[in-house]
């Protein structure tokens, strides 16, 4: 018998903010094996805003004395021996060590000993030679390194380099630069002290050390759009875009075990009588709302255990949470990424309107594909080629959909599809050839609504059979076909809401138990 109070408390393993989270599945086993096999030592890792860049850094940090690190993970392991990942270390420049700085020189200094001290880490514990913190004991560790452990690689890493932009600091060179954003000037003055030109000398140095340096993206149509102040050194970099998970790794993610998590943690579970975290139907639901964008995937799995915690308690088992349980979750869930979807679609009309005009255009018949399509689906291959390299970079860039040469290319989650979807509507002129809706009602002013094309064969079926309606004639009125129910669910919610906000809170679609609906006030609308 479940502990209802324990269930309350039991820790939510989805709980961190973003991915890589706590589990033995971080979703970035892709984007590590790339990583690993490319063999770079100079990376330039650009993302757009919430896909995980701190996270994924975070996670490369784990070592391998650890209980777990990322070379536990089981899509890894053919890669451990071949690549000595053990002997592959990932560590952290501690930019806030250099806020102190008055001058570019007392910059340089506090970089080169922070640099120095991150690379001490991966041997914490045992005896090292003596060196100082400077270039010179820099260059002896490595040497060190590199005849002590010859298999051995070792990354630093820098983050957040915008933190930089806060130092109280006057460069005359940098007046009137093209540097503009706090992110910018940061590189800027790395640059300029010439922090950026001493991690080039060391990896041309020894092959033994490499950098990564981790910056957001620009919403921009191209790739050489993205770096204002380049010089000669930042050049040498190799820019790789993180983007949103694999559908393989996403899947992956969903599916994880109570195992994953710990064994105290699974013990627990277990105790409380929980079997798995995420039912199979769940999973695929889970898939279908949130894509693979790790920020709504993350988003989604929190709310949906915390949605679960609560039913548990409530009738003091886990279970599968039931279909009127999922619509408040999306409601819920809609909810809290709005601010993300906003800031999604800003960077989504900055990065086309600096395209050409044909971007734009294919951008928005995309969109408008997004309706008769689910995350599961593949984007044909000649649908996709046709896009342009600009909207591809575009989309690929900012995280709505995953691209790589040879492999296929999926659409992104419910919630975001019908939030570019209303979007683009709202975006695109008003066409004589569209689909409307007239709500006349009494004493009140005639509304006129633009429809979707599913909206409008959804409605005209609803008029058909106002006082019942199934699922299933609604599914063969809007797609001519039967399709995933939870699809059909998010559509007749978004619809139910759509006219609910424009006839003063009055429902005018009905849901009734066993997947029925019914039209209320039909003589008020009016199709075109």
């Amino acid at each position: 018998m479940s502990d209802i109070h324990s269930w309350r408390t039991l820790f939510n393993p989805f709980s961190l903010g973003d991915m890589p989270g706590i589990g033995r599945v971080s979703g970035r086993s892709t984007d590590i094996r790339n990583l690993i096999a490319n063999q770079q030592s100079a990376i330039i890792l650009s993302g757009s805003p919430r896909v995980g860049k701190t996270a994924f850094v975070r996670y490369l940090k784990g070592v391998s004395s650890v209980a777990w690190s990322w070379r536990d993970e089981v899509s890894l392991h053919d890669l451990r021996e071949q690549f000595a990942l053990d002997q592959l270390y990932f560590t952290q420049i501690d930019l806030t060590t250099l806020e102190n700085a008055q001058s570019t020189q007392e910059l340089l200094s506090a970089f080169v000993a922070e640099c120095k001290r991150s690379l001490d880490t991966p041997y914490d514990g045992e005896k090292l030679p003596s060196s100082s913190h400077d270039i010179k004991g820099l260059r002896s560790l490595l040497r060190y390194y590199a005849r002590e452990f010859p298999e051995a690689r070792y990354f630093v890493m820098l983050d957040a380099v915008e933190r930089l932009a806060r130092l109280d600091m006057t460069i005359p060179e940098l007046e009137g630069s093209l540097a503009q954003t706090p992110q910018e000037r940061g590189i800027a003055l790395l640059n300029h002290c010439g922090a950026i030109r001493v991690l080039v000398d060391l990896i041309d140095e020894f092959a033994n050390f490499g950098v990564i340096f981790s910056i957001q993206s620009l919403a921009r149509p191209r790739p050489a759009d993205q770096f204002i102040h380049v010089s000669a050194d930042l050049a040498r970099f190799t820019t790789t875009v993180l983007q949103c998970l694999t559908h393989t790794d996403a899947l992956a993610f969903l599916g994880q075990c109570p195992e994953d998590f710990g064994e105290e943690w699974t013990e627990t579970f277990y105790r409380l009588g929980g079997q798995e975290i995420f039912t199979p139907d769940e999973q695929q639901w889970l898939y279908e709302q949130a894509g693979s964008h790790p920020y709504m995937l993350l988003q989604h799995c929190y709310y949906t255990f915390h949605f679960k915690q609560l039913y548990a308690m409530q009738f003091h088992r886990w279970q599968e949470l039931p279909i009127e349980g999922r619509q408040q979750l999306s409601e819920q869930i809609n909810s809290a990424v709005t601010t993300f979807l906003t800031l999604h679609w800003k960077r989504l009309l900055e990065a086309i309107e600096k395209g050409n005009s044909e971007t734009k255009a294919h951008f928005f018949e995309f969109v408008r594909a997004f309706e008769t399509h689910n995350a599961d689906e593949e984007i044909r291959s000649d649908l996709w080629n046709s896009l342009g390299a600009e909207l591809r970079y575009i989309l690929s860039n900012e995280g709505l959909i995953r691209y790589e040469p040879f492999q296929p290319v999926y659409y992104p989650g419910a919630i975001l599809r019908l939030y570019l979807l209303e979007k683009a509507r709202m975006q695109t002129p008003p066409s004589s050839r569209g689909f409307w809706l007239t709500i006349v009602r009494p004493s009140k002013a005639p509304e006129r609504l633009s429809l979707s094309e599913l909206e409008y064969h959804l409605i005209k079926t609803l008029r058909q059979h106002p006082v019942r309606c199934s699922e299933e004639e609604l599914m063969h009125g809007a797609w001519g076909k039967l399709i995933e129910r939870s699809t059909f669910t998010q559509r007749m919610h978004h619809l139910r809401k759509k006219l609910k906000d424009h006839s003063d809170n009055v429902e005018l679609i009905s849901n009734h138990y066993g997947g029925l609906y019914s039209l209320n006030h039909a003589d008020w609308l009016h199709l075109e």
